[in-house]
């Protein structure tokens, strides 16, 4: 089973990604907003995070392109 990263982590983690949707949970979450998040959807392994960076790195590019 994978290995569900602290938040310390995630945020580390978050800023090797930063140019590929790490950047938005990098400066815009905080300890209470990753804990609200793991208590409503689970934990969060490397595998989640970088799903989570693609779809908001997604939906940022998609935003760009739209004007």
């Amino acid at each position: 089973m994978a290995k569900a990263l602290s938040y310390k982590e995630f945020m580390e983690y978050s800023l090797q990604h930063y140019n590929k949707g790490g950047d938005g949970y990098y400066e815009c979450w905080d300890k209470q907003e990753f804990d609200n998040y793991v208590k409503q959807f689970g934990e969060i392994t490397k595998s989640k995070a970088l799903k989570m960076y693609r779809t908001l790195d997604s939906i940022a590019r998609d935003r760009m392109c739209s004007w």
